[in-house]
């Protein structure tokens, strides 16, 4: 499996320690919502004059029929649910005659980007079919999203949903998560600074960055929707004077990533730079894939 590092560190600008990434300094150009496509009208049935109320209503059935079957085809989203450690989304397509591609997708209900935690799809005729999304003890809310190739949508109610995984500090981070701040503290005290504060909004800028990189398959510190490391932990509440951010993909361990990233010299400065005083791990088993931010307010 091949493992990859990126690191970048930012007080008042962005400087590239490992990589040369630099912000976007826009947010991408919004997409223009997609065309619809027509409805379908099927011609009004003249039935002949010499035909008998009891002969003109078989005919008038079958003009329906097309019509009525059409309405009948539905997707519907199930609310999620938790089952075996998992955030579960069904996506359902009934009453339909054709194939189609069938969309199941796993959202957060929070406001911004970087929604979508899980998604899946399948050519189907009729049924389900089921994604699941990973899940820390943090109650967050989620909902699922079904869709077809037809163009049907439907969104299910939201729910407050827990995993209940094993976790230390305050329950916001899995032990995994865990893990890779000790580490990373240890490392430190070794070097003569101070250890690192796990804040719940660093996390949880990781923890986004993380899934973001995994569910859309990228590896990059600039988010798909152009935002940079700083704008992610601002947009997470976490005020800072300085900040930097850790990258990796492919460590199977925190064991694993903690060392790579003591090893490379750029990633090791970040996790060395006693004026850090605040750190938020983020980890996603896709890939895997890893996410340190440091900051200092």
């Amino acid at each position: 499996m091949r493992r990859q590092l990126q690191a970048l560190a930012c007080a008042g600008s962005l400087a590239a320690l490992s990589c040369a990434c630099a912000p976007a300094t826009q947010a991408p150009a919004a997409q223009p919502p997609a065309a619809q496509p027509p409805a379908a009208q099927a011609p009004a049935a003249q039935p002949p004059a010499t035909q008998t109320p009891a002969e003109q209503a078989p005919a008038a059935q079958l003009a329906a029929a097309p019509q009525a079957q059409q309405q009948a085809c539905r997707v519907v989203a199930v609310k999620p649910a938790v089952s075996k450690g998992k955030i579960r989304g069904i996506a359902v397509r009934t009453g339909c005659a054709d194939q189609a591609r069938l969309r199941v997708r796993i959202a957060l209900d929070v406001t911004g980007p970087d929604r979508v935690v899980k998604s899946g799809s399948k050519v189907i005729g009729n049924g389900r079919i089921t994604a699941g999304a990973d899940c820390t003890s943090t109650t967050r809310r989620y909902y699922v999203i079904a869709l077809d190739a037809q163009g049907r949508v439907n969104k299910s109610r939201s729910a407050k949903l827990t995993c209940g995984r094993a976790t230390a500090g305050k329950g916001f981070a899995s032990a995994v998560e865990t893990a890779v701040v000790k580490l990373t503290n240890d490392a430190r005290v070794k070097n003569g600074c101070k250890p690192l504060i796990h804040d719940p909004k660093l996390h949880l800028a990781a923890e986004r960055h993380s899934a973001d990189m995994a569910v859309n398959d990228y590896f990059d510190h600039d988010s798909r929707n152009g935002r940079s490391f700083d704008q992610r932990i601002t947009a997470a509440g976490f005020t800072f004077t300085r900040a930097a951010e850790n990258i990796a993909k492919g460590q199977p361990t925190a064991a694993a990533v903690v060392r790579d990233w003591l090893r490379s010299p750029g990633h090791r400065a970040n996790i060395m730079n006693c004026a850090f005083t605040h750190i938020g791990v983020g980890h996603h088993t896709k890939g895997p894939t890893w996410t340190q931010d440091f900051a200092a307010r």
